[in-house]
């Protein structure tokens, strides 16, 4: 008997491809401030309305992440067709406790610079889990929680159309 594994496939992107990604990065854009010419200042946890999310057709495929302890982070808000693909909802759980160990090193990666930089992050990576299987297009934003100190991430996954 012999397996066909596909090749992984991860990629950072220069900036958000699909049209539904687009959008919801302006949306992020409209919402970071100015101080006279200063450092744009990043948008707040309140900024974020569910309404616009489902104006912007993409509220099931939101996500809010925080930081946990000294060194993971979990979902906060995790919209309802991410669970769907993955199969279960992990709000709540650390990356550490429900990613393999590698996948969790990177995620935390990715997360710490995004929030350390202060500066979005877009990937394109390849996705296999249950039932489905396809390119996704994901992004993680920097926004400040309600303390208006902590860095947040916000972002949305978006899937393949069709599988």
């Amino acid at each position: 008997m012999s397996l066909d594994f596909e090749e992984p496939y991860f990629e950072v992107l220069t900036g958000p491809d699909c049209d539904e990604a687009k959008a919801l990065h302006a949306y992020w854009l409209q919402h970071r401030l100015s101080e006279g010419g200063a450092e744009a200042i990043l948008p707040k946890r309140d900024d974020i309305s569910l309404p616009d999310l489902v104006a912007l057709g993409c509220a099931d495929r939101a996500f809010i992440m925080e930081p946990f302890g000294e060194d993971d982070w979990q979902y906060r808000l995790l919209g309802s067709e991410i669970v769907r693909y993955y199969g279960r909802d992990v709000t709540g759980i650390p990356f550490r406790q429900h990613m393999l160990e590698c996948e969790a090193e990177i995620a935390i990666r990715i997360s710490n610079e995004a929030a350390q930089t202060r500066k979005p992050v877009f990937l394109k990576m390849r996705f296999i889990s249950g039932d489905h299987s396809g390119m996704i297009e994901t992004m993680s934003l920097p926004i400040l929680a309600r303390d208006e100190t902590t860095i947040w991430l916000f972002g949305a996954t978006f899937f393949p159309e069709s599988e």
